[in-house]
């Protein structure tokens, strides 16, 4: 094993618009084929990446909403020198789901902003295009709070009062997140990888994918990444010179772009 792959899901390795990976399956079968893990980098919930990684047939560490936790399957090499009775050992510093709620209902009383907290179901599922379970698990919160913003103009000053309290705000492929400050998804990677290269004594060549601005920490921290268009064929702005830019949206570029880097 020489190299981590690390994948957003939403618009990159899941269609944007009906989040299925088909167009990914060579990509995935080599992964699959040669070992390497591929490790799901998301704002998406724990309860939403677990049945998804079943769909995926992996059974790897996984780091959700925006960095703030890492999860290790139990059984998984890296947790073998711990004794555990639960399914995944858990990672993480950030603030709790109830402490951004609370924070968020104050700045409710200054700007004009709805979080999934704040939501019934039947809204949540119009504004992604999930079913019902799904949806339902995408409200499953534990670290960060998803949401909208009547007036994009005032978004600097929720970024300014966020800060204060120790807490930040990025932006996803849907919605705004807010998070707790100094988490991002390169963090975790850094922080995962140092765990594989800990357990196997090996330098360890991280590979990265991802197509929106709460990705970009991710892939300038990579050794190799990719850039994925959105859905309508433009790129999210940044530039590093470990970053290339992908050709197609979604899946195609996906499983072209890696296959590009792995076959290199």
């Amino acid at each position: 094993m020489k190299y981590l792959v690390y994948s957003d899901l939403d618009g990159t390795l899941l269609n944007h618009d009906d989040y299925c990976f088909k167009d990914a399956s060579e990509a995935l079968s080599y992964l699959q084929t040669k070992s390497i893990p591929l490790i799901i980098v998301t704002s998406k919930t724990f309860a939403e990446v677990k049945p998804l990684q079943e769909k995926l047939n992996i059974k790897c560490p996984f780091i959700v909403e925006n960095g703030a936790g890492i999860f290790i399957p139990s059984d998984s090499v890296l947790a073998q020198s711990i004794p555990s009775e639960e399914d995944y050992i858990k990672i993480s510093q950030a603030q709790s789901y109830l402490e951004l709620r609370l924070f968020f209902k104050h700045l409710q009383l200054i700007y004009s902003i709805r979080g999934f907290g704040d939501m019934k179901v039947e809204e949540v599922m119009e504004l992604t295009s999930l079913s019902k379970e799904d949806a339902l698990n995408a409200m499953k919160r534990d670290f960060t709070e998803p949401f909208i913003i009547e007036n994009e103009i005032e978004i600097q000053g929720l970024i300014d009062e966020a800060n204060k309290e120790g807490l930040d705000i990025v932006k996803g492929g849907r919605f705004y997140h807010l998070i707790s400050k100094g988490q991002d998804k390169a963090k975790a990677m850094q922080r995962l990888t140092h765990l594989f290269e800990e357990h196997f004594s090996l330098s360890l060549t991280m590979i990265a994918l991802g197509d929106s601005a709460n990705d970009f920490s991710m892939l300038k921290a990579a050794h190799k990444s990719v850039l994925i268009p959105g859905y309508d064929g433009v790129y999210a702005d940044v530039e590093a010179a470990n970053i290339s830019k992908s050709p197609f949206p979604g899946p195609k570029g996906w499983n072209i772009s890696l296959l590009e880097i792995l076959n290199g």
